[in-house]
């Protein structure tokens, strides 16, 4: 009788926790090898654990995911967790079509390992809306062995670079800050260090006013675009190309090259380093080297079944954890595709995966970046700094002056932007 009795409980337990499963479906941007490693992940360990199932969907993260995801936001049929990039975060969170995250009470939790930069952009009014995955930030690249024939150490200051780039010149080769293609994405994303280091921004603390017309962001505008006006540096390079080369042996670029570099160039190796952005000397004696930090994140839309949402924030709990963040990154390094990815926590500045003490500088940059500040309209003033910086170096416009006209056609679209999106934003 007592193990029919057994035989009985077990039956029930097992039908209470198959009526009580969850499937949530998620919109992932990992296909391919590493969508596999993503979706065996999850079916070995998440679902295991926690008995949610994932229906993963994986997708190319480009415009028209984007318009698929509004679209799928706007007619209720949204997934339940979906991955955006950090920009698009703020986008759907001003329309309140996102579940504020910092509401659930372990939020603090499951964010402890989380570089604070990377949580920056996905931060609208103090509520977060998105937790990052995998990072993209600015390092500086250079040919140790043209640094030790030319007599050269990296520049620790843009003034020290200033003086570097003649003398690299001299050699016939050149030095590079990426606008990645000359677009305007590349040109905003390399104007940020700049202003970043002056302890400013593009925008006001209250978000709500450009901050170009500031004294700050008229000197950091100046600076950098100084480099391509009074020292030819080049708009557009072949960048991998040029620095396996040898005519371009000091890059301020972004983080992938570094797997470019380490897989796709096997004879440059010993031969090449990675070095912190230079940075702008404080009143302190410091060196403030911040740089710009961009990010894929995960979401839960709104409007949802309170019991998917529960399960969608087991997912992205599992998913921002330091534990799952490492394995993934490890089985990417140890895959066909041999990429080296960081992802938002501190763990994955990981000694494993990266050269000698490589980690060490990746981790102190991480520390030392932060993602653009998350404002209504904001893409509006990177649009109008990439035509200043066209009219500054291509036309041989005053930079102070192109800069001001920036600030103020940018607070025309801000506050045209506050307007049309206040029904939501007093809402949140």
């Amino acid at each position: 009788m007592r193990n029919k009795g057994t035989s009985v409980v077990l039956i029930f337990l097992l039908v209470s926790i198959l009526a009580s499963a969850v499937e949530i479906t998620a919109w992932v941007t990992y296909g391919g090898v590493m969508g596999n490693i993503l979706k065996d992940l999850i079916e070995t360990d998440f679902t295991p654990k926690t008995g949610i199932t994932v229906n993963y969907e994986p997708y190319i993260i480009d415009g028209s995911y984007f318009m698929k995801v509004l679209l799928a936001v706007a007619t209720g049929d949204a997934p339940d967790v979906m991955t955006l990039g950090a920009a698009q975060v703020v986008d759907l969170a001003v329309r309140n079509a996102l579940v504020d995250l910092s509401a659930f009470p372990d939020f603090d939790e499951a964010v402890k390992d989380i570089y604070p930069g990377a949580l920056r952009t996905l931060n609208f009014k103090d509520h977060i809306y998105g937790l990052p995955f995998e990072l993209g930030w600015t390092i500086a690249y250079y040919r140790t062995d043209m640094f030790s024939d030319y007599g050269l150490t990296p520049p620790n200051t843009w003034d020290e670079l200033k003086r570097i780039i003649p003398k690299v010149q001299a050699q016939g080769k050149t030095a590079w800050i990426s606008t990645i293609g000359n677009t305007t994405d590349g040109q905003v994303r390399a104007f940020f260090p700049f202003i970043y280091q002056r302890n400013s921004d593009i925008f006001t603390e209250d978000g709500l006013r450009s901050n170009l017309d500031s004294k700050e962001a008229q000197e950091a505008f100046t600076e950098f675009t100084s480099f391509y006006t009074d020292l030819n540096m080049p708009l557009e390079m072949p960048e991998v190309q040029a620095f396996s080369d040898g005519e371009m042996p000091y890059m301020v670029s972004l983080n992938y090259l570094y797997s470019m570099l380490t897989r796709g160039k096997p004879q440059l190796l010993g031969k090449w380093g990675v070095t912190q952005v230079p940075g702008t000397p404080q009143p302190d004696g410091s060196i403030n080297r911040y740089v710009p930090l961009s990010s894929f994140a995960f979401a839960i839309p709104n409007n949802k079944d309170p019991k998917k949402v529960e399960a969608s924030w087991e997912f992205l709990k599992w998913i921002a954890s330091d534990e799952v963040q490492r394995e993934f990154q490890k089985r990417i390094y140890e895959s066909p595709e041999e990429w080296m990815l960081v992802f938002g926590t501190k763990g994955t500045a990981n000694p494993a995966i990266f050269r000698g003490d490589d980690f060490k500088i990746i981790d102190n940059a991480l520390k030392e970046s932060q993602g653009p500040k998350a404002v209504v309209g904001g893409y509006q003033t990177y649009r109008y700094i990439g035509f200043a910086f066209s009219k500054t170096v291509m036309q041989n416009q005053d930079p102070k002056k192109m800069i001001l006209e920036a600030a103020k056609e940018s607070n025309t679209e801000l506050q045209r932007k506050q307007k049309e999106f206040a029904r939501f934003v007093e809402k949140l």
